[in-house]
């Protein structure tokens, strides 16, 4: 019973984390009216695995269950990102205090090679949202903070999102000097500093969403 169940939810996370990718890169594009079945096919997961991932979505407001249409991916909205990012703010602060305190020397090396990555990114915006995805999921795994994981994770894909869909407007000077120098402060056990340079980040993004998108 215990391995069918870690199965299942495993599956599920699979199905969040494909339909999750799909609607941060648009390729759900926003206002696109989609079906359970399209969404089990572009998976190639079950039904109940995509299901259970469909209403994590829906409860992120990253899909819309529509009476008698079925799911609308959520528009972009510019507007929202003023609270998104005010939500944020605190608990990122707490994820990289816990990482730069808690993480092992082996992560402190990943953390240092992201940043390195990140500053060679220049113009490829597609490798610094992966980057940055994955100094996010390092970041936490480090902090070992299972609730503040659980709560910015929506908010981190609604800004992704909200940075594809206007990534021919973004210029990535300053969000890769600011990601990646906070990655450094990270590994080097700099707690105090990383969460300034955390608060730098979500300062960048909010002078993104001010100007852009108009």
């Amino acid at each position: 019973m215990g391995s069918v169940q870690k199965t299942s939810v495993s599956l599920a996370e699979q199905a969040y984390e494909l339909l999750e990718e799909k609607l941060v890169t648009l390729a759900l594009p926003p206002g696109a009216q989609i079906s359970e079945g399209r969404l089990i096919e572009m998976t190639g997961l079950g039904r109940t695995p995509v299901r259970e991932a469909i209403q994590r979505l829906a409860q992120q407001e990253l899909l819309l269950v529509m009476p008698r249409k079925g799911l609308v991916v959520a528009s972009v909205n510019r507007a929202n990102m003023a609270h998104i990012l005010e939500a944020r703010k605190p608990i990122e602060r707490v994820i990289v205090y816990r990482a730069a305190l808690n993480a092992k020397d082996e992560q402190r090396s990943e953390v240092s090679a992201i940043a390195r990555k990140l500053t060679f990114s220049h113009d490829d915006f597609a490798e610094f949202l992966r980057l940055n995805h994955e100094l996010d999921n390092l970041l936490d795994q480090c902090a070992g903070n299972p609730y503040a994981t659980a709560a910015v994770a929506p908010l981190r894909s609604h800004c992704r999102r909200f940075l594809y869909f206007h990534r021919q407007q973004v210029p990535l000077a300053d969000p890769i000097s600011a990601h990646s120098k906070m990655a450094r402060l990270v590994a080097r056990r700099d707690y105090i500093g990383a969460q300034k340079a955390s608060d730098t980040v979500i300062a960048v993004l909010e002078r993104f969403a001010a100007t852009i998108g108009r």
